[in-house]
């Protein structure tokens, strides 16, 4: 299931052949009439319901009267991925360690479309996992990013390594170089965790280098996705990009 306006718009425009049922309420506003004669347009079956029962089936009421049953997302496994990417050289790769927050998930996802990533990677052992409510956060980008869903995050980061990519953690650490003079490989793994847990150790031994963002206010750290966020635009304005295909 995904919920919300957005997230489903952006499915109806990037990948509408995924949407097999959309479930609403009688709509009462423009925004909500648009978007179901976007639906009628692309066949998609239209059930009007409850907003308990839509409740219900989404698990939250951050639905917006909308919830829509999608055919499951196919994750890649890496050998898969370094396959679709074949020889690409500028390519970005975050890694997500320890994320608990639904919330926190979809953005990070968001920040990783909206920003060029080829693709993000979590653990689907040790943390949350592509919820609903994570859907929503990420506005659509859940549907269309390239997403790995690992046991094993030390593994893949090993299978990163031979593949050519740097892997960088970024950790409030002496060693850790300073973002805004940071120069990023061709091929990077940035790995991320969250505030409370932070990256565990054994990935942080995989890592080649640590990164950190220098705090000019008061308060030593930013919010996970925030943090991710400025590392990407500081990737993308060092020459990164990113040509995902498909």
């Amino acid at each position: 299931m995904v919920m919300g306006v957005h997230a489903i718009r952006e499915l109806l425009v990037h990948a509408p052949s995924r949407l097999l049922k959309i479930y609403t309420v009688r709509p009462s506003g423009d925004r909500k009439s648009d978007l179901l004669a976007l639906c009628q347009d692309k066949g998609i079956p239209i059930v009007f319901s409850s907003l308990d029962e839509l409740t219900k089936m989404a698990g939250s009421d951050s639905h917006q009267s909308f919830v829509a049953h999608v055919k499951g997302r196919e994750f890649l496994d890496a050998k898969e991925f370094f396959q679709k990417i074949g020889d690409q050289e500028n390519c970005l790769v975050l890694m997500t360690d320890q994320i608990f927050d639904p919330q926190n998930f979809g953005a990070l996802m968001r920040c990783a479309e909206c920003l060029g990533a080829s693709a993000l990677i979590w653990s689907k052992n040790r943390g949350t996992d592509l919820t609903p409510t994570a859907a929503k956060a990420s506005c659509g980008a859940s549907e269309i990013l390239p997403l790995l869903r690992v046991s094993n995050l030390a593994d893949t980061a090993e299978q990163f390594k031979k593949e050519g990519f740097e892997v960088i953690a970024s950790l409030l650490d002496p060693k850790a170089e300073s973002a805004f003079t940071f120069r990023f490989a061709p091929r990077t793994l940035l790995i991320v965790g969250s505030e409370g847990e932070g990256i565990q150790p054994l990935l942080q031994k995989k890592s080649d280098r640590l990164i950190y963002i220098p705090m000019a206010g008061k308060i030593e750290s930013l919010n996970v996705a925030q943090a991710a966020s400025v590392l990407l635009t500081l990737w993308k304005c060092s020459g990164g990009c990113s040509a995902r295909s498909g």
